[in-house]
Protein backbone atom coordinates (compact mmCIF):
# COMPACT_ATOMS: atom_id res chain seq x y z
CA UNK A 1 0.00 0.00 0.00
CA UNK A 2 2.67 2.46 0.89
CA UNK A 3 3.90 1.80 -2.67
CA UNK A 4 1.12 2.66 -3.99
CA UNK A 5 0.96 5.99 -2.06
CA UNK A 6 3.96 6.93 -3.21
CA UNK A 7 2.91 6.62 -6.77
CA UNK A 8 0.41 8.51 -6.68
CA UNK A 9 1.66 11.07 -4.96
CA UNK A 10 4.82 11.09 -7.79
CA UNK A 11 1.74 11.37 -9.95
CA UNK A 12 0.59 14.03 -8.47
CA UNK A 13 3.63 16.51 -8.32
CA UNK A 14 4.26 15.31 -12.24
CA UNK A 15 0.80 16.79 -12.50
CA UNK A 16 1.10 19.68 -10.87
CA UNK A 17 4.36 20.57 -12.59
CA UNK A 18 3.03 20.22 -15.74
CA UNK A 19 1.29 24.36 -16.07
CA UNK A 20 -0.15 23.23 -19.54
CA UNK A 21 -2.81 21.12 -17.99
CA UNK A 22 -4.18 23.57 -15.55
CA UNK A 23 -7.42 23.71 -17.24
CA UNK A 24 -7.02 20.02 -17.38
CA UNK A 25 -9.86 17.87 -15.98
CA UNK A 26 -10.41 16.46 -12.29
CA UNK A 27 -10.55 12.26 -12.62
CA UNK A 28 -10.36 9.55 -9.92
CA UNK A 29 -8.03 6.33 -9.99
CA UNK A 30 -8.17 3.28 -7.97
CA UNK A 31 -4.05 2.50 -8.08
CA UNK A 32 -4.85 -1.01 -6.42
CA UNK A 33 -7.43 -1.96 -8.63
CA UNK A 34 -5.62 -0.72 -11.44
CA UNK A 35 -3.08 -2.42 -10.69
CA UNK A 36 -5.21 -6.48 -9.53
CA UNK A 37 -7.01 -5.71 -13.10
CA UNK A 38 -3.84 -5.67 -15.16
CA UNK A 39 -3.01 -8.86 -16.94
CA UNK A 40 -0.25 -9.13 -15.53
CA UNK A 41 -1.91 -9.59 -11.79
CA UNK A 42 -4.44 -11.89 -12.96
CA UNK A 43 -1.69 -14.25 -14.67
CA UNK A 44 0.41 -14.52 -11.25
CA UNK A 45 -2.77 -14.71 -9.27
CA UNK A 46 -3.70 -17.59 -11.63
CA UNK A 47 -0.14 -19.43 -11.23
CA UNK A 48 -0.81 -19.06 -7.47
CA UNK A 49 -3.95 -20.68 -8.06
CA UNK A 50 -2.38 -23.49 -9.95
CA UNK A 51 0.26 -23.69 -7.67
CA UNK A 52 0.89 -27.96 -6.27
CA UNK A 53 1.75 -26.53 -2.56
CA UNK A 54 -0.94 -23.35 -2.43
CA UNK A 55 -3.51 -25.81 -3.80
CA UNK A 56 -2.76 -28.44 -0.97
CA UNK A 57 -2.66 -25.59 1.69
CA UNK A 58 -6.27 -24.28 0.78
CA UNK A 59 -7.58 -27.82 0.79
CA UNK A 60 -5.96 -28.24 4.26
CA UNK A 61 -7.66 -24.81 5.55
CA UNK A 62 -10.89 -26.25 4.15
CA UNK A 63 -10.28 -29.51 5.86
CA UNK A 64 -9.73 -27.85 8.59
CA UNK A 65 -12.70 -26.02 8.54
CA UNK A 66 -14.87 -28.79 8.32
CA UNK A 67 -13.12 -30.61 11.48
CA UNK A 68 -14.26 -27.38 13.32
CA UNK A 69 -18.05 -27.36 12.32
CA UNK A 70 -18.51 -31.46 12.61
CA UNK A 71 -16.94 -30.94 16.05
CA UNK A 72 -19.20 -27.64 16.85
CA UNK A 73 -22.37 -29.87 15.38
CA UNK A 74 -21.52 -32.85 17.75
CA UNK A 75 -21.22 -31.23 20.49
CA UNK A 76 -24.19 -29.07 20.16
CA UNK A 77 -25.78 -32.60 19.61
CA UNK A 78 -24.47 -34.95 22.38
CA UNK A 79 -22.72 -32.20 25.21
CA UNK A 80 -25.63 -32.74 27.49
CA UNK A 81 -24.56 -36.71 27.67
CA UNK A 82 -20.76 -35.66 28.35
CA UNK A 83 -18.80 -36.26 31.23
CA UNK A 84 -16.14 -33.46 32.25
CA UNK A 85 -13.39 -35.76 31.19
CA UNK A 86 -15.37 -35.48 27.21
CA UNK A 87 -16.12 -32.16 27.50
CA UNK A 88 -12.22 -31.40 28.30
CA UNK A 89 -11.06 -33.71 25.28
CA UNK A 90 -13.56 -32.04 22.94
CA UNK A 91 -12.64 -28.72 24.00
CA UNK A 92 -8.54 -29.82 23.67
CA UNK A 93 -9.38 -31.50 19.87
CA UNK A 94 -11.19 -27.82 19.15
CA UNK A 95 -8.33 -25.93 20.35
CA UNK A 96 -5.64 -27.93 18.22
CA UNK A 97 -7.46 -27.91 15.28
CA UNK A 98 -8.30 -24.27 15.82
CA UNK A 99 -4.56 -23.69 16.12
CA UNK A 100 -3.49 -25.68 13.04
CA UNK A 101 -6.38 -23.62 11.18
CA UNK A 102 -4.75 -20.07 12.25
CA UNK A 103 -1.53 -21.42 11.15
CA UNK A 104 -2.52 -22.75 7.96
CA UNK A 105 -4.68 -19.94 6.80
CA UNK A 106 -1.26 -17.02 7.78
CA UNK A 107 0.85 -19.17 5.49
CA UNK A 108 -2.45 -19.01 2.90
CA UNK A 109 -2.24 -15.59 3.44
CA UNK A 110 1.62 -14.32 3.12
CA UNK A 111 1.85 -16.38 0.21
CA UNK A 112 -1.20 -14.31 -1.20
CA UNK A 113 0.80 -10.98 0.28
CA UNK A 114 3.90 -12.31 -1.42
CA UNK A 115 2.42 -12.25 -4.91
CA UNK A 116 0.56 -8.96 -4.57
CA UNK A 117 3.63 -7.74 -3.81
CA UNK A 118 5.62 -8.93 -6.23
CA UNK A 119 3.16 -7.81 -8.58
CA UNK A 120 3.70 -4.09 -7.39
CA UNK A 121 7.12 -4.16 -7.78
CA UNK A 122 6.71 -5.55 -11.25
CA UNK A 123 4.40 -2.49 -12.15
CA UNK A 124 5.71 0.04 -10.07
CA UNK A 125 8.55 1.35 -12.45
CA UNK A 126 5.77 1.05 -15.68
CA UNK A 127 3.19 2.90 -14.09
CA UNK A 128 4.33 6.62 -13.99
CA UNK A 129 4.97 7.33 -17.72
CA UNK A 130 2.09 5.16 -18.63
CA UNK A 131 -0.40 7.76 -15.91
CA UNK A 132 2.11 10.98 -17.71
CA UNK A 133 1.56 10.22 -21.12
CA UNK A 134 -2.59 9.92 -20.04
CA UNK A 135 -2.49 12.72 -18.25
CA UNK A 136 -1.24 14.47 -21.47
CA UNK A 137 -3.78 12.54 -23.75
CA UNK A 138 -6.79 13.26 -21.77
CA UNK A 139 -6.05 16.71 -20.65
CA UNK A 140 -5.92 15.82 -17.03
CA UNK A 141 -5.44 18.84 -14.35
CA UNK A 142 -5.80 16.38 -11.11
CA UNK A 143 -6.10 12.82 -10.04
CA UNK A 144 -7.91 11.79 -6.53
CA UNK A 145 -7.58 8.68 -5.00
CA UNK A 146 -10.90 6.79 -6.08
CA UNK A 147 -11.48 5.06 -2.60
CA UNK A 148 -10.70 9.25 -0.54
CA UNK A 149 -13.92 10.00 -3.05
CA UNK A 150 -17.62 10.26 -2.02
CA UNK A 151 -18.99 10.18 -5.73
CA UNK A 152 -17.75 10.82 -8.99
CA UNK A 153 -19.49 8.84 -11.84
CA UNK A 154 -17.51 6.26 -14.23
CA UNK A 155 -17.16 9.29 -16.48
CA UNK A 156 -14.42 10.73 -14.14
CA UNK A 157 -12.55 7.27 -13.67
CA UNK A 158 -9.54 6.46 -15.42
CA UNK A 159 -8.81 3.36 -13.52
CA UNK A 160 -10.15 1.43 -16.59
CA UNK A 161 -7.88 3.28 -19.34
CA UNK A 162 -4.68 2.99 -17.09
CA UNK A 163 -5.11 -0.60 -17.33
CA UNK A 164 -6.11 -1.33 -20.69
CA UNK A 165 -2.68 0.95 -21.54
CA UNK A 166 -0.58 -1.18 -18.81
CA UNK A 167 -2.31 -4.63 -20.62
CA UNK A 168 -0.60 -2.96 -23.87
CA UNK A 169 3.00 -1.88 -22.67
CA UNK A 170 3.27 -5.74 -21.21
Amino acid sequence: MNLVKRILLATALMTASVGALAEGKVVTLDMQRAMMASDLAKNTVESLQKNAEFTALRAKVESLVADLKALQETAEKDSMTWSEEKMAEHRKKVEYLRADYELAQKKMQAEQQQVLQRVQQQLSPKIPPILEQLIKDEKIGMIINAQSVFHADADHDITAKLVERLNSAE
